[in-house]
């Protein structure tokens, strides 16, 4: 291969500067153009035409995450440690919060999560380590605060928006039973919209609710069992509106049937 061969290999070559940036190598086009010509020049043009033409939006169909996510939650699962499962989420969500939409589930049932009707669950099929619900909240409503004491959540917005909590327990008292005082701290307070993520693991934010607004909200769970259900129902939490540290986000809290 002639060096002016080699001078013009970089034209359509990117670099990943990071999770999903990328830079093209344009320097090398700007040296070799004098000693390609006007032809050698058109073609350059022409491949970069059909390169902008074809470059991905970043979003990808469910079935392709699927293809993504099932061989690469497979390598991760076995780590359960808290470092475990941070990568096991991270490297989930990498991909999840690009799933440009999701198949309607055969049917929506009531969540059983809120105190008023309007909350919404469906199952979609297909993960191999993990299980796909789809939530739907109507304008304003609420899916209450529960723990997650068994299996990790990635949990990704997909239309409308939300606002979502994450609480930790305060201490190791694990003790569920209704109208036990207790503290808390709030991890997360944020905007679940289009794409964003929230992550929940058993040692971190294992406590979350969701808040609709106006518009409503729609989005998924990807939860991952790690240990085996326990006997008892879904841990509720109520949490006091006022904080009782402010600055270290302590709250008095009691746990609800």
């Amino acid at each position: 291969m002639s060096d002016d061969q080699n001078a013009f290999l970089p034209i359509n070559k990117e670099i990943e500067v990071a999770e999903g940036v990328f830079v093209r190598r344009r320097e090398l086009i700007y040296k070799g153009v004098a000693s390609i010509g006007l032809l050698g020049f058109a073609s350059i043009l022409n491949n970069l035409q059909a390169y902008a033409q074809t470059t991905p939006s970043g979003l990808t169909s469910f079935n392709d995450f699927l293809k993504e996510a099932n061989p690469l939650t497979k390598s991760l699962i076995e780590d359960t440690s808290t470092g475990g499962q941070d990568r096991y989420l991270h490297a989930l969500a990498s991909h999840a919060s690009k799933i440009e939409s999701v198949p309607e589930p055969v049917s929506w049932n009531d969540s059983t999560q809120s105190f008023k009707p309007g909350t919404f669950i469906g199952f979609t099929p297909g993960g191999e380590n993990f299980t796909v619900l789809q939530w739907r909240l109507e304008p304003n409503t609420e899916i209450r605060l529960h723990r997650h004491d068994y299996g990790n959540v990635v949990t990704v917005g997909l239309n409308g928006e939300a606002n979502v909590r994450n609480f930790e327990l305060v201490g190791d008292d694990v003790d569920y039973s209704p109208g036990k005082t207790i503290k808390v701290k709030k991890t997360v307070d944020q905007q679940l919209t289009r794409g964003s993520v929230n992550l929940v693991s058993l040692d971190k934010n294992y406590i979350h609710g969701f808040r609709a607004g106006p518009d409503g909200a729609h989005g998924i769970d990807i939860t991952t069992r790690i240990k085996p259900k326990p006997d008892h129902g879904t841990p509720y939490l109520g949490v006091s509106d006022k904080a009782e540290d402010e600055f270290r986000q302590i709250y008095e809290a009691e746990w609800q049937e």
